[in-house]
């Protein structure tokens, strides 16, 4: 990345935009580049919009384990769709710059998702143990109210 910076009085600089220099240095594979992203971005988006319609429709699958992998594949697309779609852009367009705030704003998204998604494969891990641990109490401990819980929670 570097840094595009405009003089200002008293001899400060102020970081208005970053260059974004994505594959830069291999001009002659960034067509191939941005159709295998492309692949991979709906290829993802594709897979976890069916795991989402699917477990939501079948009613076998309406378990807090299916729950919480319907999550799961929620903050996924949330997750690759915070990055990928500026890298496709750049690529495309050959735009290479963003703004400070921009890059802020997509980097905070891109942590809080992340540690989202950490916490809710805690939760996943917590849910499986119950149920290997504890099948007896399982239907007690993993009701819908405690999986609506542990999941906004995450």
């Amino acid at each position: 990345m570097k840094l595009e910076e405009i003089e200002t009085e008293d001899n400060v600089s102020t970081v208005v935009q970053f260059v974004l220099l994505i594959f830069s240095e291999l001009p002659n594979l960034q067509g191939f580049l941005s159709g295998l992203f492309s692949i991979i971005y709906m290829v993802v988006l594709i897979g976890n919009s069916l795991i989402v319609i699917i477990t939501r429709l079948d009613p076998a699958l309406h378990k807090p384990m299916y729950f919480f992998l319907a999550n799961f594949s929620i903050l996924e697309i949330c997750y690759v769709s915070v990055t990928l779609p500026r890298k496709l852009v750049s690529l495309w367009t050959q735009k290479r710059k963003i703004s400070l705030l921009s890059c802020a704003t997509q980097m905070c998204f891109f942590f809080v998702l992340g540690t989202a998604e950490c916490f809710l494969l805690a939760v996943m891990s917590y849910d499986r143990y119950v149920a290997i641990c504890k099948p007896l109490h399982y239907p007690l401990v993993m009701n819908p109210k405690k999986c609506h819980q542990l999941a906004a929670g995450a």
